[in-house]
């Protein structure tokens, strides 16, 4: 796979890998041997690799963590928030409480990390729709970059949301907002992922386009070796692309990808917000709509939320600046 990736990145001078699960570290000898490889194979070629994991964080130790800090391995640590939030959605096969597991073991971790190489990544539910105050435990507890992300679910399961749901969605990340600031104005500030956004020069005109690369930038490596458009497609046979020894056999899937921009996405020529997002999450489309051109209406009435949130914060910092 990674032969693949370096032969297949023509003029790019790094090229980027994603460890992902399932869990990687159930596998940490075959992340250990990538990584040394990767790293060799990248210098030959005169090309730099760069690493990224993401963990539940139940078998992290010591010697682990050395190695991921010595090899610069950006991190994605996954916890839900407060306790019962978190162990709720993520018990033990045994159904055993992770959090008190995983906690110790993140905050030991990251005090030997920059704030750029790593992400505290959580998930909110129908079960927790009050998030920003999982956003609060989780900078309470030290951590400084954090992405709380809404779940995508069938509607039919029980922390899937629902229509409803969204007027209260709205009203907290307008507490979020003021967590944000509140955290700012006392000198604690945090990073939240969602709130980012580059008002000056924004994304290249591509990224504009398409919010993804799956499929012809970005390709998901399955075991056995098959190519997928992301992780999201994998064991959707007609989603194949073909697999790491022939290359991208299957064209069609690939161009499919490449026209779903937001030129050609009817939901998107009505948004104002389609330049900052891009058309959204292809799988999400594809599981609600049975289409990649058809956006995830759930998705694009949280993102262009998040998105005023951060407009909104930015004409906050612009303002505090000239006064100053």
């Amino acid at each position: 796979a990674l032969d693949f990736l370096l032969a297949n990145s023509g003029s790019r001078p790094t090229v980027e890998v994603d460890f992902f699960g399932g869990e990687p570290l159930m596998n940490m000898p075959v992340v250990r041997e990538l990584v040394f490889y990767g790293e060799e194979a990248a210098a030959k070629a005169g090309k730099t690799i760069e690493f990224t994991l993401t963990t539940n964080g139940v078998l992290l130790n010591d010697e682990i963590s050395s190695f991921l800090k010595e090899h610069k391995v950006n991190l994605v640590l996954s916890i839900d928030g407060r306790p019962q939030v978190n162990d709720y959605m993520r018990p033990m096969a045994g159904g055993q409480a992770s959090y008190e597991r995983i906690v110790p073991r993140y905050r030991q971790l990251v005090q030997a990390l920059k704030p750029t190489d790593y992400y505290i990544r959580g998930t909110y539910t129908r079960h927790n729709l009050d998030f920003a105050e999982d956003v609060r435990h989780l900078h309470d507890l030290g951590f400084t970059s954090l992405s709380v992300e809404p779940v995508v679910a069938a509607s039919e399961e029980d922390y899937a949301f629902q229509p409803e749901d969204l007027p209260r969605i709205s009203q907290e990340y307008d507490r979020l907002v003021d967590l944000y600031l509140e955290r700012k104005e006392a000198g604690n500030c945090f990073d939240f992922f969602h709130f980012n956004v580059d008002l000056e020069q924004g994304p290249c005109l591509p990224k504009r386009l398409t919010g993804c690369g799956a499929g012809f930038e970005y390709l998901a490596v399955t075991p056995e070796g098959d190519l997928y458009p992301c992780h999201q497609f994998v064991g959707r046979t007609e989603y194949k692309l073909g697999d790491v020894w022939q290359g991208l056999v299957n064209e069609a899937v690939s161009q499919s990808f490449r026209d779903a921009h937001i030129y050609n996405k009817e939901a998107c020529s009505r948004c104002w917000a389609r330049f900052l997002c891009s058309g959204g999450c292809h799988a999400n489309a594809d599981a609600h709509n049975g289409t990649l051109l058809e956006p995830y209406e759930m998705g694009c009435r949280l993102q262009q939320k998040r998105l005023e949130c951060a407009i909104y914060l930015e004409c906050v910092k612009r303002i505090a600046g000239k006064k100053q």
